[in-house]
């Protein structure tokens, strides 16, 4: 056992998936969601109710990337099995980067037949460079990079203590946490595929080191601390944004303020870090649970990257072709209906191209 404030580490970890599987469903439902809530402030006068109600569904939807990248430290670096490196990367590098090799030009292509962007080598290239060929696939851009160093952090979960990991994420989260609103203000926001991954190595710690947690001895007071770091975050960053960027570009597109947009900017960092340990804990209450809705929930699990990769098709031909229906609906409406409806055509659509050998491996 390992005491850290309260905290206490079980040696033993369970071997049990089902609530991998439950995070994985939610968190791309959560992907949907947030972008179908975002999309509706394009319309929306700025602050009203109805934008302020899009806008924090928006936000609170953000922390599933991270969730995601939790999930893959939960699993991955295990190194129960002795895995080899080759061997490793034979599985692993193969799995995501046949997917980013056949998407990344195909949503390239979509930029210039769809969104009539123009296109050349040396843009395609910067595209590339910067893991933007389209909106979503910076994560499929990253993940390669993160699973290159997985045999090395392996090494480095063997033979340290779990207070030795929790001071390397405090040290990451906190570096990042500064680095990011100061990218953003003074330094253009730029990022690379070589280099966009490091911080993201914190996220994929904490779900290898909360499978190890005991959520019985977590006090409750570290939520009260989180909450309040939270809003002291908020209050001081706030101000820098508005006063160096002034009001109307603090803002992305649709609304989302840029000071809490950030995977690790201080609230993005609780929300996905509780998200993750709020299933985990609940799982741990009850036990594996049985019946058609664990076996759905398994099954729509192994589709989640397909799922991924292919929403933003779905919600471009959803606001293509549904967007009066939606606006008569009102906000309500969009916000269930919307994503719910987005969330199964684009996982039948994942189901249809996973039967289809030369497709399969590009989405699974």
């Amino acid at each position: 056992m390992f005491n850290l404030k309260g905290v206490l580490v079980a040696e033993k970890r369970s071997t049990s998936i089902q609530y991998i599987n439950t995070l994985r469903v939610l968190a791309i439902y959560a992907v949907i969601l947030g972008h179908v809530a975002i999309w509706t402030t394009y319309d929306m006068k700025p602050l009203g109710v109805e934008w302020w109600v899009s806008t924090w569904v928006h936000l609170l939807c953000l922390c599933s990337i991270p969730v995601f990248v939790m999930v893959s430290g939960a699993l991955l670096l295990d190194d129960s099995g002795n895995e080899s490196p080759g061997a490793f990367y034979k599985k692993r590098m193969l799995r995501v980067g046949i997917p980013l090799l056949f998407w990344a030009p195909f949503f390239l292509a979509v930029r210039v037949f769809l969104d009539k962007e123009e296109m050349s080598v040396g843009r395609a290239a910067e595209l590339i460079l910067t893991a933007d060929p389209y909106y979503h696939l910076w994560f499929l851009c990253m993940i390669p990079a993160l699973y290159l160093v997985t045999p090395v952090l392996r090494v480095f979960i063997r033979h340290s203590s779990p207070g030795q990991r929790i001071l390397l994420m405090v040290i990451m989260f906190s570096l990042a946490g500064i680095y990011s609103p100061i990218n953003t203000l003074l330094l253009g926001n730029k990022r690379t595929i070589f280099t966009m991954f490091i911080p993201y190595v914190a996220y994929y710690i904490a779900g290898y080191e909360i499978r190890f947690a005991d959520p019985k001895k977590v006090p409750r007071k570290y939520l009260v601390w989180a909450a309040g770091a939270c809003a002291v975050y908020i209050g001081v960053v706030a101000y820098p944004f508005i006063d160096a960027l002034g009001e109307a570009k603090t803002q992305y597109p649709g609304g989302t303020p840029q000071f809490v947009y950030d995977s690790f900017c201080l609230p993005q960092v609780v929300m996905g870090i509780g998200f993750f340990w709020a299933v985990y804990i609940i799982h741990q209450r009850i036990g594996d649970v049985k019946g058609v809705v664990t076996k759905l929930i398994g099954l729509i699990a192994t589709t989640t990257l397909g799922i991924y990769i292919l929403h933003p098709l779905v919600l471009a031909a959803m606001r293509a072709n549904f967007a009066d229906e939606s606006s008569e609906g009102g906000l309500l409406f969009t916000l269930t209906a919307g994503p719910m409806f987005a969330f199964v055509a684009t996982w039948l659509l994942t189901s249809l191209l996973m039967n289809i050998p030369y497709f399969r491996r590009t989405i699974s």
